[in-house]
């Protein structure tokens, strides 16, 4: 059964949520209301990756996460946390404060941040990119997507082989939003199945992205879309679904797991 991943972004400038008065109250209280409403993992993020977002410091991203990390760790002590993070001392200090799963978006873990996740037996998201958050969106030539995707994520997974990751710690995320068109989003999306005889878990980030919008609707409007994406997902295979929407999503994997258990 695919599981379900609440964002949780302790940022002032994310795409969809990002506020000012994030403060720690405010970041407890949306990871309660998703726990309530059937998240199996809260991803906690310090630092927007959304395209043209401002790189921040290590420190102030510390800064930002490692307060509601120690928090939810110590009231909920056993749902996992993932931390979304591209920076090595960042991952270091939240593995050492109970995060279990480091979600690198960057493309290019190398073998350090592969070792770490190693040291404290937890698991890594890889993801599919190009470049940066200031460049990605210029990188966008390929001459075969979906085989492109597929070969860089095999590479990674075997560099992180290479550095004792089990294939139960690995888990790849083929990058909606990250280096990709709006018509290579919807190829990727058509055939994510492609992806899972790669071996490992597939974890797919869709929630109110760009390239969901229908004539230029703002994130907050992009609602129905995203649901429909998440079925979509999810009869392709998708082990983790990485959400804005906990409630109205564990409907959608509710009714999807009663319709294939349908005889």
């Amino acid at each position: 059964m695919a599981q379900l991943m609440g964002i949780v972004n302790a940022t002032p400038d994310s795409f969809y949520d990002g506020n000012p008065q994030n403060n720690l109250p405010a970041l407890l209280k949306k990871c309660a209301d998703y726990l309530a409403d059937g998240a199996d993992i809260l991803d906690i993020g310090g630092e927007s990756t959304r395209p043209g977002a401002t790189p921040v410091s290590a420190g102030e991203e510390l800064a930002r996460v490692l307060p509601l990390i120690k928090a939810a760790h110590q009231k909920w002590p056993q749902t996992p946390l993932s931390l979304d993070t591209v920076k090595i001392p960042v991952a270091a200090e939240g593995l050492k404060c109970g995060v279990s799963i480091i979600n690198d978006v960057s493309g290019t873990p190398d073998p350090e941040m592969f070792n770490l996740v190693k040291k404290y037996d937890a698991k890594i998201v890889v993801t599919h990119s190009r470049g940066n958050p200031q460049t990605m969106q210029t990188l966008t030539d390929y001459k075969d997507l979906i085989a492109e995707v597929k070969d860089f994520l095999a590479q990674k997974i075997a560099q992180a082989r290479s550095c004792g990751l089990t294939q139960e710690q690995i888990i790849i995320d083929v990058g909606f939003g990250f280096a990709k068109t709006r018509e290579q989003n919807y190829q990727l999306l058509k055939y994510l199945a492609d992806f899972k005889d790669l071996g490992v878990r597939m974890l797919v980030g869709l929630s109110r992205k760009t390239f969901l919008a229908q004539k230029r609707e703002l994130p907050p409007k992009r609602k129905a879309q995203t649901l429909a994406a998440h079925l979509v997902a999810l009869q392709n295979g998708t082990d983790i679904l990485r959400v804005h929407d906990v409630r109205d999503t564990k409907k959608i994997m509710d009714f999807y797991t009663e319709l294939e258990g349908a005889k």
